[in-house]
């Protein structure tokens, strides 16, 4: 009988372990939703209060009425469109799994997308912030706080990859397969 308990022991914690990379990851998919949201519209609100600040003056100069900001915001939308969808179904995904209700596994692959994204604009800040990229140095707060809102979807984004990942390794390890 002494024999059984360290098994009974070692699935409890397996168990334990499944419960807190489910947690993690349903508190992650709703806090990458929220990003997606916040950025869409900080993106969309950022373009009508002040489109110089998101174009560039050549773009900006050409703008003429209702119809020039218009035809901006729809090709704006064809960008943020598919962003904002990106990371809501990321984060729909993820909530879901961590509800334990479906597993898909692309969606581990999407994550790593948006990851490698949020990076990649920490480093075009990063270069913008040391004068690499002219014409982004006349925001320094600005490219601080961009590159501190990307560092934290990036980790956040990599601890959602890590939990997903970590639960299958650890049902696995449960179903003895």
């Amino acid at each position: 009988m002494k024999k059984g308990v360290p098994v009974i022991e070692e699935k409890n914690e397996i168990t334990r372990k499944i419960r807190r990379y489910r947690n993690t990851l349903y508190i992650t998919g709703s806090g990458i939703s929220a990003l997606g949201l916040w950025s869409a519209l900080r993106l969309v609100l950022g373009l009508m209060i002040s489109p110089q600040t998101l174009l560039t003056p050549e773009i900006t100069e050409n703008i003429s009425g209702i119809v020039g900001v218009l035809v901006v915001l729809v090709a704006f939308a064809l960008v943020i469109a598919p962003l904002l969808g990106l990371y809501l179904f990321v984060g729909k995904k993820a909530r879901e799994e961590g509800l334990g209700k479906k597993k898909n596994s692309f969606y581990i692959a999407l994550i790593v997308l948006l990851a490698s994204l949020h990076i990649f604009s920490i480093i075009y800040c990063f270069m913008g912030l040391i004068g690499i990229i002219p014409f982004m140095q006349d925001s320094i707060i600005g490219l601080i706080v961009s590159m501190i809102v990307d560092a934290t979807a990036a980790v956040t984004l990599g601890e959602m990859c890590m939990s997903a990942v970590m639960i299958r390794i650890y049902e696995k390890k449960n179903t003895g397969n």
